[in-house]
Parts: structure tokens; C-alpha cells; sequence
């Protein structure tokens, strides 16, 4: 059966406005992370800096932890039937209610042990700071239901919430000098519940939900999640273990130092996460095998070369960018941020790959992809840390990257049988040349032009 253009040009329309929000608010994101990043450098030093990872990495993770999947089960059946969403949404109270609950309590026994040796007030806010646990988790709960129904800019707001507080915040507390790492830690839980009362007002308002707890429709989300929980555990591990592990094992100072250089290279990595945010529905939707692998390939290309255009400089300029940005305390940390550079035009195009995997109907292979990257990450990351410190980390975050890109390739190769080079060897078409030639005559004569 033929799909109709017209209807193609509105799906296409669709993935297009949904892919432009996903971009328009990591970078609002970005932005807000920067002012949080420089203020809290400034403030805090590599030190405080170190503990604020310390106190606000565990909580996120327990709650994801606690998810088990159930935020893409939301997302899946709601955009498939939205008149579950009265049933999703009390099952979902009630789930953060007895699971949250469950969730501090864990927590207050095993972080402290995880986290190593630290001060006095940083174990009080540490242990504080996990009453955010069933906030972060309902927070990821009602956004998949918003973004399973394709309300991506209320989803999108819900999550910048919390960005915006914490940026505001940040920059006036040190505007007055009052930013110390417990005003910074009651600014994150502010920031988080302010993000969570917003979604689920978002879901309120939008979709109006009647309290209809269902046991049948909590076994059906928890079916389709713990399929798809493994995957997000992989890729978790994959992103974040190296910071859990630092937080185990290194000082406050290098931790401080080495989440400045991760925040700095994660900003390469924002267009190719919507790229492929993108990607995966049109790969899905094409008719065309050709044109399907034609658009992955050109995809997978232009990340690349984006990417290189962007390292070379960053790379060159990083001691100027940290001594400018952080000050002459976060110098060290110019060879950590230099292999992360490297790392995230890796995942970059792991992440492309990864899409296009998902969008081929091969969600198995992406999983397996990315538990390949992680069980690499973590006997790296034991061999390297010990003796390199913060580059070691860097370093073992390159390996994994570069299994998992690998691994996908090799899959998609594999599956598709075509060459290798099918997708990599750079084309004449992948950048308009002569649409870019044109332009730049048309500006020329412009210009001469407004001098006659």
C-alpha cells in the first residue's frame, strides 16, 4: 500500500517540529548548565565542586534505578492506546509512593558506603538530598506520559524547570556570595520539585486523568519495561560510571575536576542526540531500503564531520577555555577534557548507529551494543583510574564508546549486508556545495549591491 505524499510531507512536518523542541531545549538546557557550571566553579573550587557531584549523583541514580522501564512503557502505550492514561497515571502515584519510600530507606544505608571518605556535612546533605528520589522519579514517570502522547513541549518544559531554577539560583547566590555546597544542595531539591509540581500539572491539564489504579495495567507496563530496562541500565552504566566510581575512590578536588571536563565535552554531543532522536521514526518510516540506509549513512557522516570541525579547536584551545571559563584551579584538568573530546565524537556516532539499529527493528542489537560498551567501561575503568586518576577515567569512557560503536556497526553490517565502507566513505552529496555556492554568490551580490 502507497502512502500518500501529502501524508509523508506531514509525518515528516511531525518528526521535524518534535526533533527542532528536543533541540531548542537541550540547548536552553545547555545554557543554564553552563551559568550553573561557572558559577559553582567559581564559587565552590574543585573541591566543592566534588562534593556537590558526590551529594546529587547517587539520587538520580536510585531513581532510576527504582523505574524499571516504566518511563518508555508510558511512552509506548500512551502514543499506541491514550485512553490508558487514567490507569498509568494512578498506578504511577502509587508506584512512587511505595517505591520511593522503599527507595530513601535503601539508600540511607548503602550510599554512605559508596561514596567514601567525606566530611561531616557533606554525609548530612548527602543523606538530606535523597528526599528527591520519589520527585526525580515521578518527574520521569509523567513525562512519559506527556511525551507518549506527543507533548513534547510540555515535557520539554517540565525537564528546563529544573535547569532554569538552578541556574537563576546559582548565579544570584553568587552574586551575594552566599553559594556553598549547602545552598547549592537546597537549590537542587528546590529545583527538582519545582520541575516535578510543573509536569504534573502538564499531565493535569492536558490529558486530565481520573484516579483508576488498575493491577492488569501495572503487569502489562512492567511486561514491556523490564524488556527495555536492561538497555537503559547499559547505557547509564556506560555514561555515568566513571563519576560513580570517582566518587568511591578519588578526592573531592579530582571529582571536582573531572565534572567540569564532562560537562564541557557533553556540549559537542547535544547534536547528534537530536539527530538521533530524529533519525530512529524516519529510518522506521521509509518504504525504501535504500533510502532508509542512504539516510543513515549521510546522518552518521555529517555527525562526523561536525564533530572533527569541533574538536580540532576545542582540543587546541582547552587550557585557554578552562583557565578563562573556571579559573586557574581547573587547569589540570586540560588532558581529562581533551580524551572526553575525543569520547564524545565517538559516542556521537555510536549513538547514530545505535538509532539506526532501533529504527531497522534490531532493538535487541542496540542493547547488546551498548552492554558490550559497559562491560568494557567498568575493568577499565578498575585498571586505568587507580593509575592515571581523572585521564585514566577519560580514557576508559573512550574505550567503552568505542566498543559499543563497534559493536553497532558490526551489527548493522551484518544485518544489512552492505560494506562497511557503504556508510563511512565520505560522498559529494553529504554537503550542498552547490546550494552553499550559490548562497555565498547571492550574499556577494548583495553586498555589491548596497556598495553601488
Amino acid at each position: 500500500m502507497t502512502v500518500p505524499i501529502s501524508d509523508k510531507r506531514i509525518e515528516q512536518r511531525v518528526i521535524i517540529r518534535s526533533a527542532r523542541v528536543i533541540l531548542i531545549t537541550d540547548c536552553t538546557i545547555l545554557l543554564c548548565t553552563v551559568v550553573t557550571s561557572l558559577a559553582g566553579a567559581r564559587a565552590l573550587g574543585p573541591a566543592g565542586r566534588g562534593d556537590l557531584l558526590v551529594i546529587a549523583l547517587w539520587p538520580l541514580v536510585i531513581a532510576m534505578l527504582a523505574e524499571l522501564g516504566l518511563t518508555n512503557a508510558h511512552r509506548y502505550w500512551m502514543a499506541k492506546e491514550p485512553e490508558r492514561c487514567s490507569r498509568l497515571f494512578s498506578n504511577a502515584v502509587i508506584y512512587t509512593a511505595i517505591v520511593g519510600t522503599i527507595s530513601i530507606a535503601l539508600a540511607d544505608v548503602v550510599v554512605p558506603h559508596l561514596v567514601g571518605q567525606r566530611s561531616a556535612q557533606v554525609m548530612t546533605l548527602l543523606r538530606i538530598y535523597q528526599i528527591n528520589i520519589p520527585a526525580a522519579l515521578f518527574l520521569n514517570l509523567m513525562r512519559g506520559l506527556l511525551e507518549g502522547t506527543r507533548r513534547f513541549g510540555w515535557a520539554g518544559m517540565a525537564r528546563l524547570l529544573t535547569f532554569v531554577v538552578q541556574g537563576t539560583s546559582f548565579a544570584v547566590l553568587w552574586s551575594l556570595g552566599n553559594l556553598t555546597v549547602s545552598t547549592a544542595t537546597y537549590t537542587l531539591i528546590c529545583a527538582q520539585t519545582a520541575s516535578t509540581l510543573l509536569a504534573t500539572f502538564a499531565v493535569w491539564h492536558q490529558l486530565r486523568p481520573r484516579w483508576q489504579p488498575s493491577w492488569t495495567e501495572f503487569k502489562n507496563s512492567m511486561h514491556y519495561g523490564l524488556r527495555d530496562y536492561p538497555g537503559c541500565v547499559a547505557d547509564f552504566t556506560t555514561l555515568r560510571l566513571d563519576q560513580l566510581m570517582l566518587g568511591g575512590v578519588a578526592s573531592s578536588a579530582a571529582i571536582g575536576l573531572y565534572v567540569i571536563a564532562v560537562r564541557l565535552s557533553e556540549v559537542t554531543t547535544y547534536v547528534a542526540e537530536a539527530l538521533a532522536g530524529a533519525l530512529m521514526p524516519e529510518v522506521a518510516g521509509a518504504r525504501a531500503g535504500d533510502q532508509a540506509e542512504s539516510l543513515l549513512g549521510r546522518t552518521l557522516r555529517l555527525t562526523l564531520y561536525t564533530n572533527v570541525l569541533v574538536l580540532i579547536p576545542l582540543w587546541l584551545a582547552a587550557p585557554l577555555i578552562l583557565r578563562v571559563l573556571f579559573g586557574a584551579s581547573f587547569v589540570p584538568a586540560t588532558g581529562a577534557f581533551r580524551w572526553l573530546l575525543v569520547a564524545a565524537v565517538v559516542w556521537s556516532a555510536g549513538t547514530i548507529v545505535i538509532s539506526g539499529l532501533q529504527g531497522f527493528g534490531y532493538p535487541g542489537l542496540s542493547t547488546i551494543a551498548r552492554f558490550l560498551s559497559a562491560a568494557v567501561t567498568a575493568p577499565a575503568l578498575l585498571i586505568l583510574l587507580p593509575r592515571m586518576g581523572i585521564e585514566g577515567a577519560a580514557i576508559a569512557s573512550l574505550i567503552g564508546y568505542s566498543v559499543m560503536l563497534v559493536a553497532a556497526i558490526i551489527a548493522l553490517v551484518q544485518r544489512r549486508q552492505l560494506g562497511f565502507w557503504r556508510y563511512l566513505r565520505p560522498q559529494r552529496h553529504d554537503i550542498p556545495i552547490a546550494r552553499l555556492r550559490a548562497l555565498a554568490n547571492l550574499r556577494w551580490a548583495s553586498a555589491r549591491g548596497i556598495e553601488s
